[in-house]
């Protein structure tokens, strides 16, 4: 293994975020120090105040690794952005503790960027992993480079046809400081519900964007992730309306307005697709006492839940000044059939699985 040169700045800085996961967060590492290009540093932001996580204890020597320990929990919001600011790099990513990188992906973000001209930001697609499933890792090659101006970004993007995550990518660091200006937390829970996806809204007031349809990022989908496991869905009713509304505040900027009832309308199909999912998820979640009364009922009570949400999330969208228009209504109900849809896909899976176990 080549180890970085320390004496120099890193082309990129790679903050991870852990909290309590010495396993996990051996495995992110491992995948980072696996790669083919070399010139990164790693922050680990630990959350976890309960212990002094060090590289000895997780059986690491590199000196491109570096861990900080906050002294009081910041939650994942301010642990994102404080990993932010201690960043040296000319790029900058963050990584999750269950998360991984295919070997070849920091090579292939450099390349790419270099050949367009080091534009702000770098995306990719990614592959999912459930449970413990267990990591293979490939080198995988890119065959196209999409580039779009932040504009015709959020133009491009869509939740049926896209499979892009906000944070999978890396971003030039003065553009995230002074641009879209780090996260932003928008509810009460320990982590920021809809943080990622304002700032993918954001990142349309970036100049320019590159992507590559290929998943380099790994997303281990497990029951101990918070955001598998976080199910309150007042927090996502509370968090999705103000994600709603500082989303509109960023489509009103003068590049972007032209577009704005259709980037509006999509920034609530965001909400109303998560919304779904948790729904499902709250679904599976009831607990074991409550379980014999788990069946039609309960399915019918979730569904018409994210309706009433639908229709609180449509009259939200005409009151900040979205189209009112039959066809755009038109597509608004293709949203919620959608999301309908999807919900009871999830609860089948899930009765399913609950009659299974």
């Amino acid at each position: 293994m080549v180890k970085g040169n320390q004496a120099t700045k890193p082309f990129v800085t790679i903050g991870v975020t852990t909290y309590k996961r010495h396993e996990l967060l051996l495995q992110t590492l491992n995948s980072v120090l696996a790669q083919t290009f070399n010139d990164y540093e790693v922050i680990v932001g630990n959350d976890y105040t309960g212990e002094v996580l060090t590289c000895e204890m997780l059986g690491i020597d590199d000196p491109r690794i570096r861990i900080v320990n906050h002294p009081k929990n910041l939650r994942e919001v301010g642990n994102m952005n404080a990993l932010l600011e201690l960043s040296t790099g000319r790029y900058f990513t963050w990584l999750f503790d269950d998360d991984l990188y295919e070997p070849n992906f920091l090579e292939t973000a450099h390349r790419c960027l270099a050949q367009k001209g080091f534009p702000s930001a770098f995306f990719c697609s990614y592959k999912v992993i459930i449970g413990d499933e267990k990591f293979q890792p490939q080198h995988i090659q890119h065959n196209t480079i999409s580039e779009f101006t932040g504009r015709e970004f959020i133009r491009w993007y869509s939740i049926f046809r896209t499979k892009l995550f906000p944070t999978y990518g890396l971003f030039d660091v003065h553009a995230i400081k002074n641009k879209l200006i780090g996260f932003e937390e928008l509810g009460d829970s320990a982590i920021g519900l809809y943080s990622e996806q304002l700032f993918l809204i954001k990142c349309a007031l970036l100049e320019r964007i590159i992507y590559v349809d290929v998943p380099y990022y790994v997303y281990r989908q497990h029951e101990g992730s918070w955001s598998e496991s976080t199910t309150d869905l007042e927090y996502y009713q509370t968090a999705g309306q103000k994600f709603i509304r500082r989303s509109s505040e960023v489509l009103h900027h003068p590049s972007l307005v032209a577009d704005y009832s259709k980037n509006l309308l999509k920034v609530c199909s965001l909400h109303l697709v998560e919304f779904a999912f948790k729904s499902g998820r709250h679904a599976y979640y009831i607990p074991e006492s409550a379980q014999k009364d788990f069946g039609i009922r309960a399915a019918l009570a979730t569904i018409a839940r994210h309706w009433k949400e639908s229709w609180k999330t449509r009259k939200l969208y005409r009151s900040l000044g979205g189209d009112n228009s039959f066809y755009n209504w038109l597509i608004f109900i293709k949203i919620i059939l959608f999301c309908n849809y999807s919900l009871i896909v999830h609860l089948f899976d899930y009765f399913y699985r609950r009659k299974k176990n």
